[in-house]
């Protein structure tokens, strides 16, 4: 598959401002907006990963500097990680974030966050 950097800003911006929206999902609305919108996470989810997995760490978060926070929260949503393909998908993301030999502060930043999530 050609690489694809165009992960639509617009659709980015969408999520991460879902995922601040859901929170952990406490409240009886935010667990049925993340229900609702399952699918879709899902299908962005594997869109970034077919991104994120053709980028070096490094140039992923460059690219995109959200995409450790975006990962972060929807990991801390049980609604989100309690759907095994959300789940599963978001574990490869952040897999794609790994650096085995961290060179800057951000990489050791991403690694020490990557460990404590799985």
């Amino acid at each position: 598959m050609a690489q694809d950097t165009t992960m639509p800003k617009l659709n980015f911006k969408f999520w991460l401002d879902k995922a601040i929206e859901w929170g952990q999902a406490t409240t009886l609305e935010s667990q049925k907006d993340v229900c609702l919108h399952l699918p879709q996470l899902q299908e962005f989810l594997c869109q970034t990963y077919e991104t994120l997995k053709q980028m070096n760490s490094i140039v992923a978060i460059q690219q995109f500097p959200l995409i450790g926070q975006l990962l972060g929260r929807l990991c801390w949503n049980p609604f989100v990680i309690g759907y095994d393909e959300s789940q599963k998908t978001l574990m490869w993301c952040l897999c794609c974030l790994y650096s085995s030999e961290p060179q800057n502060p951000v990489e050791l930043k991403a690694n020490s966050w990557i460990q404590v999530s799985e």
